[in-house]
Formats: structure tokens, sequence, C-alpha cells
């Protein structure tokens, strides 16, 4: 199953009429491999991202999938906890955004 979360989130994203370049997901893909993050922290790096940019930003995305591997980030609400502590500069010394 964890390997369908993140091709199911992007028809979810296509479906709602919000397509994503092939640029974009072969980048994903890379950002994936390079940080070595789960399927789930990838789903929720990207979601993040989206809300957060409005669009793909890819240079946010790695920095936050980065952040999440580094702290083990595995559901949303954790990764909104730490994007919060990230953007107050509290307790961690890396930045997002």
């Amino acid at each position: 199953m964890e390997e369908n979360i993140l091709e199911e989130y992007v028809t979810l994203l296509s479906s709602k009429g919000f397509r994503l370049t092939d640029g974009d997901l072969h980048f994903i893909d890379f950002g994936r491999h390079y940080t070595d993050a789960t399927e789930s922290q990838v789903k929720i790096a990207l979601e993040v991202t989206l809300i957060q940019q409005l669009s793909f930003d890819g240079s946010y995305f790695i920095a936050l999938l980065e952040s999440f591997v580094k702290e083990n980030i595995t559901s949303k609400k954790r990764a909104y906890d730490l994007l919060d502590q990230l953007q107050s500069g509290k307790k961690y010394s890396c930045t997002v955004g």
C-alpha cells in the first residue's frame, strides 16, 4: 500500500484540476530518492508545499522533505507542528521558505 500513496495523491490532484508537469513529477521522484524518504513523507511534503506555496516549488519541497526525514515526520499534524517551529525559529536551526 505504501507504494501507491503518492500516485493516488497525484491522481486526486489531477481529478481536481491541479496538474503537475512531467518535470515536477521527476523532481518529486528525485527528491524521494535524494532524501531516502518514505512515500508517506513525500506525499505530506508535496501537500504542504502546494498549500503553503500555492504551486509546486521544488526548493521548498526539498527543504521540507529533508526536514521531515531528519525529524522522522510521518503525519500531517507533526509536519505542521514542525513547520510552525521552523517558521518561528524555535528549537530547530534550519529554516524553510
